[in-house]
C-alpha cells in the first residue's frame, strides 16, 4: 500500500469528535453554478413571483438575483460615465475615446503646442510707456480717444 492510500484511509476514519465538531451553516452549493445563466435567470424570475418553501430555496433566488444585479448596476455605472463623464482631466485624459485620439496624433501628428516655442517679438518699448504712465499719467505721442477734453 502506498503511502498516499494509507494517509486517505486513515483521513476517511475520521473520530466521533471530528464529526460532532463539523459545522453546518448551510453552505453546500443547492442550485445550479453561477455559468449556467439561463438556469441562474429562472431562479432570479422565481424570486419575483413564487415564495420560496425553504431556507436553501430562498437563498437560491438571492444568489441568482445577485448575478443579475450585479451586472445591471454594473452596466448602468459604466453607461453614466460614457453619456455624462466628469470634467476632471484624469477622466477626459484616461477614456477610451480620448485613447483614439492620442494613436491618431501618434500617426497623423499633433497640433501646434499650446505654450509658445520662441520668445514673442512685440514693437512697443515697455520701459518707455511705464515711464510715460509713471510720471504723466498718460501715454505721450499718440491720439487717446479717451481724452477728458472731449467729454
Amino acid at each position: 500500500m502506498s503511502l498516499f492510500a494509507a494517509t486517505r484511509q486513515v483521513s476517511l476514519r475520521a473520530s466521533p469528535a471530528v464529526k460532532i465538531a463539523r459545522r453546518c451553516l448551510g453552505d453546500t452549493v443547492a442550485g445550479p453554478p453561477l455559468t449556467d445563466v439561463s438556469a441562474n435567470l429562472k431562479q432570479a424570475t422565481n424570486f419575483f413571483t413564487k415564495s420560496p418553501m425553504s431556507y436553501s430555496e430562498f437563498k437560491q433566488q438571492c444568489v441568482s438575483l445577485r448575478l443579475f444585479a450585479f451586472a445591471g448596476v454594473t452596466g448602468g455605472c459604466v453607461l453614466s460615465l460614457m453619456f455624462d463623464p466628469p470634467k476632471s482631466s484624469y477622466w477626459v485624459r484616461y477614456s477610451p475615446i480620448y485613447c483614439v485620439s492620442s494613436i491618431k496624433n501618434a500617426v497623423m501628428g499633433s497640433a501646434p503646442p499650446l505654450f509658445l516655442t520662441t520668445k514673442a517679438e512685440h514693437d512697443t518699448d515697455v520701459p518707455s510707456v511705464a515711464d510715460q504712465l509713471i510720471t504723466t499719467r498718460r501715454i505721450l505721442g499718440g491720439a487717446g480717444s479717451d481724452s477728458e477734453e472731449e467729454h
